[in-house]
């Protein structure tokens, strides 16, 4: 209990001052850490057993205010029963239906149900693909001259100062795993753009998604010689993540679900990343990928719309509080 204690008081603390600041959004981030941290240790102190209980409280308004929130844009983006039922597993009304598969589906956010559990699609299946392949040798010129340049590659993973700590397997600010972005949360990013503008003209003629806030993102994706990224789930299951590969070591591979493959220069891979996947580069020189995102090819366009109004009403969300998962 003692180790837990200063972390508890600190977390509720910090919840606290969001609160008072009138960030709701942060203030629930911490309140539910808080209350994380404290389930199932014995002997705590009244006052923080009373401070937990108003956390308590505070997150379960939370939910109550959210869930009208997501109803009334889902409501208005009008697209139909999938989407309701995947409006219904978000917020805990519907329980996730797994299928009985050895790696289903597990977005660590949103789930669509109905999706088929495919770890990868076929790049044939995709028109635009020939185009953007034809582009590798110039989008590899650029990316070698970003490296030559010595361009701030940052750690794929990085914290919030405004969120708990929530470190991923150990690579939080880790340089083995870098990124270099043209498009980050849905924004080009001008300054970037203007250094690799034969990459901006290839993306653009790709139809990327755009879910709210979240998407597009396009960056070079940097794995160091021995990185490994281990298993994991993205964020949602709506979309399909694409690699083009641009500088490729012998050894590397990709795993998604109970599949494996080896990059190839120039060959998009197209994968389902909401199923469990890891990547390792065991060569002793850089592994870099062109990696964006793209829809599901199984969304209708009422119901990609009515999943981007979803995250629209997620990041837009300034109620008196916040929802309990931070989004």
């Amino acid at each position: 209990m003692a180790g837990a204690e200063p972390e508890i008081r600190k977390l509720l603390a910090q919840g606290r001052d969001y609160a008072k600041a009138g960030d709701s959004r942060a203030a629930t981030s911490f309140f539910t850490a808080a209350l994380r941290a404290a389930a199932g240790t014995a002997g705590l102190p009244a006052p923080i057993v009373a401070d937990l209980r108003g956390a308590e409280a505070y997150v379960r308004q939370a939910a109550a205010d959210y869930q009208a929130h997501l109803e009334a844009a889902v409501a208005a983006a009008a697209a139909g029963s999938r989407l309701d039922e995947a409006l219904a597993i978000l917020l805990g009304r519907k329980p996730l239906y797994l299928p009985p598969v050895p790696y289903p589906q597990r977005p660590s956010v949103f789930h669509f149900p109905g999706l088929p559990q495919r770890p990868f699609y076929d790049r044939e299946a995709f028109d635009w693909v020939p185009r953007l392949e034809a582009a590798t040798a110039a989008i590899r010129g650029e990316v070698e001259a970003l490296l030559a340049e010595g361009a701030d590659f940052r750690p794929y993973v990085e914290g919030e100062k405004d969120r708990p700590q929530r470190d991923f397997h150990g690579l939080q600010g880790d340089p083995s795993w870098t990124a270099f972005y043209l498009w980050k949360n849905g924004a080009f990013l001008e300054d970037n753009g203007a250094r690799c503008p034969r990459t901006v003209e290839a993306m653009r003629q790709v139809p990327l998604s755009r879910i709210g806030s979240r998407t597009p993102s396009v960056l070079f994706s940097l794995l160091r010689p021995g990185a490994h990224i281990p298993p994991h789930h993205g964020m949602l299951n709506a979309r399909l993540i694409c690699h083009l590969p641009l500088i490729v070591p012998d050894g590397g591979w990709l795993r998604v679900g109970g599949e494996t493959r080896a990059w190839e220069e120039g060959r998009l891979v197209v994968f389902d990343d909401s199923i469990e996947h890891e990547a390792r580069n065991p060569a002793d020189r850089l592994r870099v990928v062109l990696l964006f995102d793209i829809w599901r090819p199984e969304l209708s366009e009422p119901e990609r719309r009515g999943v981007s109004a979803i995250f629209d009403a997620i990041d837009s969300y300034s109620g008196s509080a916040a929802p309990q998962q931070d989004a």
